[in-house]
């Protein structure tokens, strides 16, 4: 049986309202040799018989129900049912992909390249057509000048082993930029970004991205998993890239861990600043003021600013 150039994985949970759209643009893509992947994440909905009737109607689909485990347990049972493909790509069950997003990804893949990434059309970004190594990778995923979102991408199969998402299941947010990390680490030739947008990304208002909040019990986690996804003789050039990205989301979380606390630092901002003795800092100005956030008037004026912004995005959303 001949094996598919591309293995399209899709998390499916509460997702009847787009998943027509989102597996009925696969399925329309003008670049036919791929196998798509639907991982029903336990839906108590009725996305699982969705999914079973795609696959009953078209050989190219699969698929595989399991007890609810998150998107990152999904991702990686599909890697694993995966076909012996050349390439990975993931596509969030909300989203949906232009026609030809498939054939302007694998017209780009090439011996030399590790991982293709396109754009998005919502993404703030420009990129340009370039090729970077991966640790020029992993610092803009770390400055989110690159998307840390696993969709819009095609990876080499041989990224992915054991260790990709072994994450603890109540790590729900951000379980995708430790991924990215982790293949980027893998990779041992060059990367691939070009500026073609090859995603339709859904702003979801019932989806984690505008649901979520963070706590910095959550945040020190999330640096903790992000320090670990550096190897160690990678810890001098990049941690402190690391570090400028944990100050850039410590000032989203810390107004309202002051409504509740007193003011004294708290070990996470204790481990910052052992961590920038040790390995520098290369972030900027504003990043290092929210060290001062131990005081609470910093921290309450944030925190009026930064809710005005998400109240006049909802404004925002409502109106379009």
């Amino acid at each position: 049986m001949k094996q598919p150039k591309i293995s399209i994985i899709v998390p499916v949970y509460k997702a009847e309202r787009f998943l027509h759209d989102c597996v009925d643009s696969i399925l329309a893509q003008t670049f036919e040799d791929y196998e798509l992947l639907l991982v029903d994440d336990g839906s108590p909905d009725s996305s699982g018989a969705i999914c079973d009737a795609y696959a009953a109607k078209d050989t190219r689909v699969r698929v595989f129900h399991i007890a609810n485990g998150g998107a990152n347990k999904a991702r990686a049972l599909g890697v694993s049912q995966a076909a012996e493909s050349q390439y990975i790509t993931f596509v969030d069950s909300d989203d949906s992909l232009p026609p030809t997003a498939l054939h302007d990804l694998y017209t780009l893949t090439d011996e030399e390249y590790d991982i293709i990434i396109g754009n998005y059309d919502c993404n703030p970004k420009q990129y340009a057509d370039s090729v970077i190594d991966k640790l020029e990778l992993v610092r803009q995923t770390y400055y989110y000048n690159i998307a840390s979102s696993p969709y819009a991408k095609l990876f080499r199969r041989e990224l992915f082993d054991d260790s990709t998402f072994d994450l603890p299941r109540d790590f729900v947010m951000g379980e995708d930029f430790i991924m990215n990390l982790r293949l980027a680490f893998a990779c041992r030739k060059k990367i691939r970004i070009v500026p073609t947008v090859v995603y339709h990304y859904n702003d979801n208002a019932g989806g984690i991205m505008n649901t979520f909040h963070y706590t910095l019990d959550y945040l020190a986690r999330s640096y903790h998993y992000k320090k670990a996804a550096i190897p160690e003789k990678h810890r001098k050039e990049c941690m402190p890239y690391c570090i400028v990205n944990v100050l850039m989301m410590n000032h989203l979380v810390v107004g309202y861990y002051y409504k509740s606390h007193t003011k004294e630092k708290t070990p996470l901002h204790r481990q910052i600043v052992a961590d920038i003795k040790e390995y520098g800092c290369r972030g900027y100005r504003w990043e290092r003021f929210s060290l001062r956030f131990s005081n609470p008037v910093y921290s309450r004026l944030y925190l009026w600013v930064h809710d005005t912004i998400v109240a006049l995005k909802k404004i925002k959303r409502r109106w379009h």
